[in-house]
């Protein structure tokens, strides 16, 4: 079996998404192939890859209200016609705390990954999932004052349980994760 080379594109806000975009790459390495991991927001549009060199590529975005980053939004939208034509495998994922309740995990999974996609011109995905988010609420976290206010309001509303000021959750899913990644490694 060749060595393949895989491209991996993420947006992320708070950390959760760009955590999935490194385990992928460590799994795909593990397993012999290549691959290159992009932040959008760093990546000005004159030194994205040519994906004619790649196997496959990932893209992976966080959501809050409902939305991609923009980074992701505006690459995927600029870009649609050649990751159409792409001849290797498409993936794309999406990281959201809402993905983590089973609940809500397949309406998460197909409106913010297949319809957004679709929406965006993207016709031509081989394969989507949507993992679970972080509730950072300590000193060292991405988010601002606000947004944890908000999220802690959101938390309480849901669980009827008060979030602490210090506490870390992590509700992705790494078996998933790993899932997911080890399947699409497999089609290429």
């Amino acid at each position: 079996m060749s060595e393949k080379k895989i491209l991996i594109f993420y947006g992320t806000r708070y950390g959760a998404t760009e955590g999935v975009a490194g385990r992928m790459a460590e799994i795909i390495r593990e397993n012999g192939n290549q691959v290159d991991v992009f932040n959008l927001k760093d990546l000005p549009d004159d030194k994205i890859p040519d994906f004619s060199n790649y196997d496959g590529i990932i893209i992976g975005s966080s959501i809050k209200i409902g939305q991609w980053t923009r980074d992701v939004k505006k690459f995927v939208g600029n870009h649609s016609e050649k990751l159409n034509k792409f001849k290797g495998k498409l993936g794309f994922y999406v990281c959201s705390g809402y993905a983590a309740d089973p609940e809500n995990y397949e309406k998460v999974k197909v409106d913010y990954t297949q319809t957004a996609c679709e929406k965006l011109g993207v016709k031509k995905l081989d394969m989507y999932d949507a993992f679970g988010g972080l509730m950072d609420f300590t000193e060292t976290s991405r988010m601002g004052w606000l947004e944890k206010r908000l999220l802690k309001t959101v938390s309480q509303m849901t669980t009827g349980e008060k979030a602490e000021d210090s506490s870390y959750h992590d509700l992705r899913d790494w078996n998933q994760i790993e899932k997911f990644t080890l399947e699409f490694n497999k089609r290429l």
